[in-house]
């Protein structure tokens, strides 16, 4: 048995040396020095552990664990920037400097364990690090890998983690609990799966599951599907935790037992490993043979024409010497057609009917000597006679050529000139001079005076006729023998171009031909390169870890919870979700005191209007009032939550609500607009509306999402077949939310399609699903849901937006009017994230629309503060959180890192440590200020204003009071009089002068858009065309260039879209500050006018925002013209590639943006327009009420009876109002 092992063994490497003696014979060094790696590999006879994944998921931390001590550092932060192996010996470690051009030997250096961190960080420097230690569980062969973060920011890490993977023979690729689903680990996972060596995966740091946000079963079950929809293969999923140990669901135990049964299999795994390197080595050399070859094969494919071109080549060669064989014989044929149809006119055409044969019997008889006319005076009257005979045959035959004979040929020869495009106005002309001699002339020479006789009369016609005939066809064959020329000439062009495109075709079909020889060649290597490679069966069924077995869920539940944390049995039902929380001591709501000084306010408002209803001179001011107080009583404050998926926001809203609402999750959850708000009556608590997208909005979404993956347009029927059908692989980063929309879509299309339009009413159990379940929220277009807790009660409505990177951030009016008319802004991210890029163009927006605002009314909060080592740690993230923000055009960030995983336990426990922990109250305060202080205070001190100025009419009231009857009777005179000077002030109120205005700022605000755009598409391009989509391995490169072009198009559109909505924020301001001063002049003028009247600018509408044309550039540019900017990867973005792309794109780009935003200009012009026109109106008629009305309240004081003393008790109780303590 021994001796067939090491028979095959021997095999083994004889395979491995002639794979690495191709290689090297074919130039690719690099890839012999790795197959030499195998050789070095197969004679060491170890079995090679890699472990590899997300950074800071636990790697370096759980080999640590399997060893038993601490052998590589590790830490909160990218430890291993080197690939690490550990192998069982002395405790010791060499490290191997990277080769230079200055030093291409260098001197391995051998360190103990506690220097290692130091090198293990420096990756540059360093090309590998090698470990021993006393770690039994190597002793018979085993070795252990470690590998960089495949996501951390050092594409280094990335490079030298692929580099190394061949030395490996399994892999387990760990996992962060809450970032299983990002777009990295799911295609680096498929690119292991790829690999084909056997995958386990990882998912670590389960501690932090909550089994209340969602059970460990549906979790894992997400998991796995995401997986299965990445065609990952693997062997098994452990979950695991170093934190809790005896969490229940971990598997940590389990792993030193997989690995050791794996050990156990050395042999079998290690010659299955080598032959998969193998392979694997090999396909990478053909494929980088085809890269390097790529441009060369480029060139000759565009020198043959094209693919397509190729393949009918001959085709066409035989097609160009036909139509040259036709050419050549084309003007004989048409001179002879030509003719043959002329002499068939001619022949047919009917010249002599019997009237003129008798005309000219009648001719040719008065030409017979001896012809008389009459007995009398027979010399005068016989040659009238002559004369009329042949004026009659002259006029007949003139008739008849005109009638049958002239149209037949001219339209001969206009339709031949026309069939062959020779045909002119000049043309047209000349076939009016074609008219045949038929004067009397022609008449008399065609007579034979010896043969007149009675039967001489029809060869006389005939005669005649032919004379006819003849000048009509020579006349006609003139114009035919030019345009006979013109084909000629025409016909010599024709036949240079045919030679010369058959020239091109022959140097094509020679491309053609060396193409295809390059084409056989690069297939034959790569066949013989394969020949070279074993088979190798698959191993049998691997090793798997035990699964836990818990009791039940409940238990699960318990065991989950952190330590002081009582959680109940049912923590996730219905029913006690639904109901608040008993026992606990709840913090103070945020914004705790605005409805209280909201309620006040109105109440002091409705005591002054009891005060003043029994005064008819006060009466518009008492219903003023009753509005007033009416609009604080029922006012709403909506608080609206951005950002990025997993950043936290549903679990933020929980907190701020005080329990837990949302439904929370480490997989996308919210993927509608929710609205929190409180119900109407008791009834409705814990219910909600869900409002179903209509047919049409559906079908634009799918559009949509089509034709950003490059699938066309949907059809009616058979639209989940596509998408059934649709696979991730190739799909740009970016499109993945619109792969995920689409699959979700088809899944629930059965379920949703009778419910579309349509508004639901469901508990809240069916809530959260409608908001968790991507199959069913994709269908929904938004949800209020009514709850009764503390933040409600303060008229705050909360809105929890999808995030900024999902597939309804092209909705770029549905974010923009939240960020509008939203009286506070949340932007939730994640303590460990880097902003996304939707993250980034939404705070481009953001910083563009707080510029028009008048108050910062926008938090920004750093999620998952706990996670945290220390306050050093934390401030460092805070300080690049901020960095980031100022990045993106938000000059003064309020930020706030706090956990609301913390709060709401806090809130729900009363526990005071953990809201400490929180650091939620930091953030409470602040908005609670802003909230029940800041904002609350404007609307309070704009009543008491309105208090203030009915004191002051009620002390004018008081003064007119003791106006003697004179007196009051020259005041009433006085406002009759300037009354209609009022009335005439506000006719002459014009806005004559704002369209000018608006017409202007729109073409300077639109061209400082194309301006921006411009400036920014070489970011756009370098974000579209990125190094991690367009790289070798992804599979069709050309479909990839293209999904790239498809990206570029969506970030213009979007960026465009934003840009718009922007401008018309800056028109509106604009717009309003026209009618605010053209009012404000008025109004001055009007108080200037009448002494007591106190007319002030009415409170301005809610605009609108124009309805904008779509914006689709998406077929604007077809991007198989640009692929010949892309030869291979290292060249695109290593040489001129991307540059050269750019300076190509750039001026079209530059086109279409110039051609959208001039599509939109006159419809916001025009609409703005008429909004000033509008609202100026509309004040103006309120203005003229106010000014009636107060007029009205004059004249009733004065003629009333009221003394003195009663106006100025109100006065003072007015002022007593004003002065209450509640209000200040």
């Amino acid at each position: 048995m021994m001796q067939t092992i090491t028979g095959k063994a021997r095999e083994e490497m004889n395979t491995i040396e002639q794979l690495r003696n191709f290689l090297r014979t074919a130039g690719d060094e690099e890839g012999a020095k790795a197959v030499a790696d195998l050789l070095e590999k197969a004679d060491a006879e170890e079995l090679t552990i890699a472990f590899c994944g997300h950074f800071s998921a636990g790697k370096s931390s759980l080999i640590n664990s399997l060893c038993g001590k601490t052998v590589l550092p590790s830490g909160p932060v990218p430890t291993s920037a080197n690939v690490v192996s550990i192998r069982y010996g002395r405790s010791r470690a060499l490290i191997h400097p990277a080769k230079t051009s200055e030093n291409p030997e260098p001197e391995v250096l051998e360190t103990s364990l506690s220097e290692l961190a130091e090198y293990c960080k420096n990756g540059g420097a360093y090309e590998s690090v090698q470990v021993w230690e006393d770690v039994p569980m190597l002793a018979g062969g085993g070795v252990l890998l470690d590998t960089p973060g495949v996501d951390s920011t050092d594409h280094g890490h990335a490079l030298a983690t692929h580099s190394a993977l061949h030395w490996a023979d399994i892999v387990f690729y760990v996992m962060d609990y809450n970032h299983v689903q990002s777009e990295n680990n799911l295609s680096f996972a498929k690119s292991l799966s790829d690999w084909g060596k056997p995958l386990y995966l990882i998912i670590n740091q389960i501690d932090k599951h909550r089994e209340r946000e969602l059970s460990f079963t549906r979790y894992r079950s997400e998991v796995e599907a995401s997986f299965h929809a990445w065609q990952v293969h693997y062997t098994d999923i452990l979950f695991t935790s170093l934190k809790e140990q005896n969490h229940l669901w971990n598997q940590w135990e389990e792993l030193p037992l997989l690995i050791k049964a794996l050990l156990e299999r050395k042999t079998e795994l290690l010659s299955y490993s080598l032959v998969s390197s193998m392979r694997h080595l090999a396909d990478q050399h053909v494929e980088a043979v085809q890269a390097a070859e790529e441009e060369e094969l480029n060139t000759l494919l565009e020198e043959a024409g094209g693919e397509e071109v190729i393949s009918r080549l001959d085709m066409e060669l035989e097609v160009l010497q036909q139509e040259d064989k036709r050419w050549n014989i084309l003007p004989d044929q048409e001179h002879k057609r030509l003719r043959q149809e002329l002499d068939h006119v001619l022949e047919h055409a009917h010249l002599t009917p019997a009237e003129l044969r008798e005309a000219a019997g009648e001719y040719l008889e008065s030409r017979k000597p001896g012809f008389k006319a009459g007995l009398w005076f027979a010399g005068g009257k016989t040659e009238r006679e002559k004369e009329n005979r042949i004026e009659r045959l002259t006029g007949m035959l003139t008739d008849q050529v005109e009638g049958q004979l002239l149209p037949h040929v001219r339209e001969l020869l206009r339709s031949w000139g026309d069939g062959h495009g020779l045909w002119s106005a000049a043309m047209e002309q000349e076939l009016d001079e074609i008219r045949p001699v038929t004067d009397r002339r022609l008449i008399e020479q065609t007579v034979k005076e010896t043969a007149l006789s009675p039967e001489y009369t029809l060869n006389y016609c005939k005669d005649l006729r032919s004379a006819v005939t003849a000048d009509c066809r020579r006349k006609a064959l003139a114009l035919a023998d030019r345009m006979l020329a013109q084909l000629a000439a025409q016909a010599e062009a024709r036949r240079a171009a045919l030679a010369s495109a058959r020239t091109e075709l022959l140097a094509q079909a020679d491309a053609a031909g060396r193409y295809r020889a390059r084409l056989s060649t690069s297939a034959a290597h790569a066949t013989v390169l394969r020949s070279l490679l074993p088979q190798a069966a698959a191993p049998d069924a691997l090793p798997q870890a035990a699964a836990p077995a818990p009791a039940a869920e409940t238990t699960a539940a318990a065991s989950a919870a952190p330590a002081g944390a009582a959680r109940t049995a049912a923590a996730g039902a219905h029913a006690a979700a639904a109901q608040p929380l008993a026992g606990t001591v709840a913090a103070q709501p945020a914004a705790g005191g605005r409805r209280t000084r909201l309620d006040a306010a109105a109440s002091r408002l409705q005591a002054a209007a009891a005060l003043l209803s029994p005064y008819p001179a006060m009466q518009a001011a008492v219903r003023d009032l009753h509005a007033r107080a009416a609009a604080l009583e029922g006012g709403r404050f909506t608080l609206a939550l951005f950002g990025a998926f997993s950043a936290g926001k549903s679990s933020f809203a929980n907190a701020l609500l005080g329990e837990a609402v949302l439904p929370v999750s480490p997989h996308p959850t919210t993927a509608a607009i929710n609205r929190i708000m409180a119900p109407a009556s008791k009834e409705r608590h814990a219910t909600a509306d869900v409002h179903m997208k209509s047919v049409d909005a559906l079908r634009e979404d799918l559009k949509y999402s089509f034709r950003l993956l490059g699938l066309g347009e949907p059809v009616a029927e058979g639209w989940q077949d596509t998408v059934h059908a649709l696979s991730p692989e190739g799909i740009h980063p970016a499109g993945r939310p619109h792969y995920s929309f689409l699959k979700a879509a088809a899944a629930g299309w059965e379920e949703a399609e009778s419910l579309l339009g349509q508004q639901l009413k469901v508990n809240l159990e069916q809530y959260r699903d409608f908001v968790a379940s991507e199959h069913k929220s994709c269908f929904v277009e938004h949800i209020d849901l009514y709850y009764d807790c503390p933040l409600t009660r303060q008229g705050i409505v909360l809105v929890d937006t999808p995030g900024a990177d999902s597939v309804n951030a092209r909705h770029t009016g549905v974010t923009f009017n939240y960020m509008k008319h939203a009286d506070a802004l949340v932007f939730v991210t994640y303590y460990n994230h880097a902003f996304t890029q939707g993250d980034r163009q939404f705070l481009n927006q953001l910083g563009r629309v707080k510029e028009t605002l008048a108050l910062d009314q926008t938090f920004f909060i750093v999620n998952a503060a706990d996670l945290a080592s220390s306050e050093e740690e934390l401030q460092s993230v805070t300080r690049h959180v901020q960095e980031q923000l100022q990045a993106n055009g938000i000059r003064k960030p309020r930020i706030y890192p706090l956990s609301s995983m913390l709060a709401l336990e806090a809130a729900e426990q009363g526990e005071a440590s953990l809201r400490a922990a929180s650091r939620f109250d930091a953030f409470e305060d602040d908005f609670s200020a802003f909230a029940a202080e800041e904002l609350a205070g404007l609307s309070i001190a704009s009543a008491m204003q309105e208090l203030g100025r009915l004191r002051s009419r009620i002390v004018q009231h008081a003064a007119e009071a003791r106006y003697s009857v004179e007196e009051r009777e020259g005041r009433l005179e006085r406002i009759t009089h300037i009354r209609e000077g009022l009335e005439q002030t506000l006719l002459s109120l014009s806005d004559s002068s704002g369209a000018a205005v608006l017409s202007g700022e729109t073409d300077e605000l639109l061209f400082h858009v194309r301006q921006r755009l411009a400036y920014r598409t070489g970011e756009f391009i370098a974000e579209a065309f990125h190094p991690s989509v367009l790289r070798e391995g992804v599979g069709d490169l050309r479909s990839a260039f293209a999904s790239c072009g498809r990206e570029l198009m969506r970030l213009i559109e979007l960026e465009l879209s934003q840009e718009l909505l922007a401008t018309t924020l800056r028109l509106e301001k604009t717009g309003q500050s026209l009618v605010r001063k053209a009012i404000q002049r008025c109004v001055e003028d009007m108080n200037h006018q009448l002494e007591g009247l106190d007319c002030t600018v009415p409170e301005p509408r809610e605009w609108a925002v124009p309805e904008l044309i779509e914006i689709s550039l998406q077929e604007s540019v077809h991007w198989k013209e640009y692929w010949n900017s892309f030869k291979n990867p290292k060249l695109f973005f290593e040489g001129s590639g991307r540059a050269g792309l750019q300076t190509k794109l750039e001026p079209v780009l530059r086109e279409r943006i110039g051609e959208a935003v001039e599509q939109q200009r006159e419809r916001m012009s025009s609409f703005y327009i008429t909004l000033v026109h509008e609202e100026q109106t509309w004040q103006t008629a309120l203005l003229r009420e106010q000014m009636l009305e107060t007029i009205r309240g004059m004249e009733h004081a004065l003629t009333g009876g009221e003394q003195p003393q009663v106006w100025e008790e109100l006065a003072s109780r007015i002022v007593a109002l004003e002065q209450e303590e509640s209000l200040t």
